[in-house]
C-alpha cells in the first residue's frame, strides 16, 4: 500500500493532509514514488489521517523530554527539533516530523515566520508612495 514510501514520507504526507494541504500531499507522493497523478490521489485519499498518538523514544529521560517540551512552549520549534535530534540520534527530517506531530497532538499552532508579515508591510508602504507624492 505504501508504494515504497518510508515511514517518514508517509508521516509527512499525513501531516500535509492534517494541515489541509491535500494537493501538496498528492504532489509529494507522486514525486517520491513516480506514480501517476491518479494513483497518488487514490493513495492520499485512502491514507488514515486521524490523530496519531506520539510515543516518546525510550532512550529519552525526563530531563530531555522537559527540555523539548519547554522549547515547544517557548515557541522555538527549531530548538525542539535540534534537542530531539541530539537526544535520539535520528535524522533531521525524522526529528522535524516527530516534533510537528507532537505539536499537532498538543494542539499547538505552528507559527509562520515573521518575514511574510514584514514583506506585507513593506509592500503596503511602497504602494502608498504614489499617493503621498500626489498629495
Amino acid at each position: 500500500m505504501s508504494d515504497n514510501l518510508t515511514e517518514e514520507q508517509i508521516e509527512t504526507i499525513r501531516l500535509e493532509l492534517q494541515a489541509g494541504r491535500k494537493l501538496n500531499a498528492v504532489k509529494l507522493h507522486k514525486q517520491w514514488t513516480g506514480s501517476s497523478l491518479v494513483a497518488a490521489k487514490n493513495y492520499v485519499e485512502s491514507l488514515p489521517v486521524g490523530p496519531q498518538t506520539v510515543t516518546w523514544d525510550k532512550d529519552l529521560d525526563g530531563k530531555q523530554i522537559d527540555e523539548i517540551l519547554d522549547a515547544i512552549q517557548e515557541g522555538s520549534k527549531l530548538k525542539a527539533i535540534k534537542l530531539y535530534k541530539e537526544s535520539t540520534g535520528v535524522r533531521l527530517k525524522e526529528s522535524k516530523v516527530f516534533i510537528e506531530r507532537l505539536m499537532h497532538e498538543l494542539g499547538i499552532e505552528q507559527r509562520k515566520g515573521c518575514a511574510a508579515t514584514i514583506l506585507l508591510f513593506v509592500i503596503a508602504g511602497i504602494a502608498t508612495i504614489p499617493f503621498l507624492l500626489h498629495s
